[in-house]
């Protein structure tokens, strides 16, 4: 839990979203929910899983869906509550929808991530900072200068890239199950359902963080903002300005002619 703790204290200094990072934990046979979770079925009936996360994150509520919980039949899927039926697996959800062809739709079906059936029990969210629990995954949502700056943390101690992947449906097997199951960072573009049922703004994006990395991502962000890389909020030097680089640029800059 004390990573937890101190991710959240950098993403709140540094980063500064604004909503609260969420913490998810996908329960498996034989745990328990924690005490205090507010379940959809109680509360209003049946919602999409984005719509909790969205709770989490806006309202602050720890939310937790059982089987009985979920509207969304795509996530019941994605979560291994329920095998994809045959129409499923020929694409029959995806078109005509999404793709011109049923062809196309199973291609796409095929790439959406899923959680072995039966696997997994629930899935719990809250807010980082009320999170009773050590989370499987956190998700930080914000504009393109925040989501950037996670990523430049995540690569700093060890560099390369971040890998993402997109089919612009089903983002919260993307936002979950992907980097819980890679143990990797990940960068998603919320689907049209989250906007739709979640009101997820049309310039959030999401970074989510699986446990092991959340160190490593805060060591990331901090270091790099003290070095004055990138910040938040951007320290805009104006378009008509020269711009000014990092003192080893200019070395190169050199090498390739480019004197002051």
């Amino acid at each position: 839990m004390l990573c937890q703790n101190k991710f959240l204290q950098v993403v709140e200094d540094y980063i500064r979203p604004l909503t609260y990072p969420v913490a998810v934990k996908l329960i498996k046979e034989g745990e328990d929910f924690p005490v205090k979770t507010r379940f959809p079925k109680d509360v209003a009936g049946r919602w999409a899983l984005c719509q909790g996360i969205s709770m989490a994150r806006r309202v602050g509520w720890k939310v937790g869906f059982r089987r009985e919980d979920h509207s969304c039949i795509v996530a019941m899927m994605i979560f291994g509550y329920e095998e994809e039926p045959e129409a499923v697996k020929e694409g029959e959800i995806v078109y005509p929808y999404y793709t011109e062809t049923a062809e196309a739709g199973k291609k796409t079906q095929e790439m959406t991530p899923r959680m072995p059936l039966d696997s997994v029990k629930g899935i719990v969210a809250a807010p980082l900072a009320k999170a009773d629990f050590a989370a499987d995954v956190v998700l930080v949502y914000g504009n393109s200068a925040q989501i950037i700056r996670l990523v430049q943390g995540a690569l700093y101690r060890n560099g390369g890239k971040i890998d993402s992947s997109f089919t612009g449906r089903g983002a919260c097997g993307s936002e979950i199950v992907v980097p819980y199951q890679t143990q990797e960072c990940k960068v998603i573009i919320p689907g049209g359902g989250e906007r739709v049922f979640a009101h997820t703004a049309d310039d959030e994006l999401v970074f989510a963080i699986p446990a092991c990395k959340l160190d490593e991502v805060a060591f990331g962000v901090e270091t790099t903002h003290k070095s004055g890389i990138a910040r938040i909020p951007t320290p805009f030097m104006g378009m008509r300005a020269e711009p000014m680089y990092p003192e080893k640029y200019y070395e190169v800059a050199k090498q390739f002619g480019i004197e002051d």
